[in-house]
């Protein structure tokens, strides 16, 4: 049997099956055990009235019995079919020569409707020869009652047979029937998830474009004013000091502080700027982008830096290349701002369909109560990039301290 998830309705209809079943034995199997007027066979009906009654409830308790199902898994659903089926086989061998009493033949039906839903065809020519096989047995093994003479006896094992052969027919053309719809219905279902798997990543990828565009917009207009604001203020800043000839020390003291922060100012405004168009990847790649900003990074904060960045990862989707190198970005910028670190690493590596990126810092580490904290948006902001490309963000406190974050994604083949 295939292994796969049970088919959506499937165990829903297989439930229904069982009250089917039930309805059918309360309608016309008690009553028909009052009616008869023979002594032995109300006796020997009586048994197998409540053979059925009983098989009839345990299968009902076992298709409403969740725990077992979540325990069970993958074989839940066949064990089902197998129980159901053998003991309608083991019915329809004792009472098979009373027509009007024997309930079971529709039923068969159905069960092979159900394995013909979840299974390949194949499954359903073990299913109908797993039947004949199973009859036979019981036939030979276990006796059932008849009133038939010898002079009918013959005609009888002839009729058994027959319906037998003509059964098994019907199972394979309605088992193969059943399995084209349902297979027809698969792809369907197969063709309208990847169809929305692209509707996704095309909406992302237009996400990410209007974010880029709004980016590309917000840093034209902080150029032209914000920066042109602070370049000009050092102008002026540096013209008083060259031209004010008698100033006074504590003066030119103070006014020499405010013309180093407003540089300071000019400086993180520019690469901030540079930062928010994320111009290294139109012009680098993601690998070499990542190799420059970590290098930039470590050249500010002072820290000690370990490179494993490959020469270049190719065939990336640019939602991608721009998820991972914001949160690469976000994080090298939480190193030299807040953990005090002396040593990083970062690696980046595309081995085996696995994009990886993993940052290490040896700093004072991350408070774990801060991963969950909804107001921390570097980090609420990783997590919404990594879900949107369907990758893994992990954060962690190596054993040595500081913090180590791994941002992993599956490529598609």
């Amino acid at each position: 049997m295939q292994k796969q998830g049970i088919e959506p309705g499937l165990m829903q209809v297989f439930r229904f099956y069982g009250w089917l079943r039930l309805t059918a034995f309360l309608i016309t199997t008690i009553p028909f055990i009052f009616i008869f007027i023979i002594p032995e066979p109300v006796m020997y009906y009586s048994k197998i009235t409540l053979f059925m009654g009983v098989n009839i409830v345990f299968l009902l308790g076992y298709l409403y019995w969740h725990p077992l199902e979540r325990a069970l898994g993958e074989f839940y659903f066949p064990f089902g079919i197998g129980f159901a089926t053998i003991c309608l086989l083991i019915e329809q061998n004792f009472l098979f020569t009373y027509r009007g009493f024997n309930q079971s033949q529709p039923f068969v039906f159905i069960l092979l409707i159900l394995v013909a839903w979840q299974y390949r065809y194949k499954t359903v020519i073990f299913y109908t020869i797993g039947t004949i096989l199973i009859e036979i047995i019981f036939g030979t093994v276990l006796p059932y009652m008849t009133i038939s003479t010898d002079t009918f006896l013959n005609t009888e094992i002839m009729i058994i047979y027959g319906s037998m052969f003509a059964r098994s027919v019907s199972f394979l053309i309605i088992g193969y029937a059943v399995h084209r719809l349902v297979e027809a219905q698969r792809q369907q279902r197969n063709a309208l998830a990847e169809a929305n798997q692209k509707l996704v990543r095309h909406a992302a990828t237009l996400e990410q474009l209007t974010i880029s565009r709004e980016r590309n917009r917000l840093s034209r207009e902080l150029h032209d004013t914000l920066a042109h604001t602070l370049s000009a203020l050092t102008v002026q800043l540096d013209a008083v000091l060259s031209t004010w000839i008698d100033i006074p020390e504590k003066v030119k003291t103070t006014l020499e502080q405010i013309l180093l922060t407003t540089r300071n100012g000019l400086d993180e405004t520019r690469r901030a700027l540079k930062a928010l168009r994320a111009s290294p990847l139109e012009e680098l790649g993601l690998a070499n982008a990542i190799r420059s900003l970590a290098e930039d990074v470590a050249a500010r904060g002072n820290v000690a830096l370990t490179l494993n960045v490959p020469e270049n990862v190719d065939d990336l989707p640019s939602d991608v290349e721009l998820g991972f190198y914001r949160v690469a970005q976000e994080t090298l910028e939480n190193v030299i701002q807040h953990a005090q670190a002396t040593c990083l690493s970062a690696t980046l590596s595309d081995k085996d369909n696995l994009l990886s990126l993993t940052i290490i810092d040896n700093g004072k580490g991350i408070d774990q109560s801060r991963l969950s904290d909804e107001r921390r948006l570097g980090i609420k902001g990783m997590k919404e990039r990594a879900e949107l490309m369907g990758a893994t963000l992990q954060i962690d406190v190596p054993p040595g301290g500081g913090t180590m974050i791994i941002l992993n994604m599956e490529r598609k083949t």
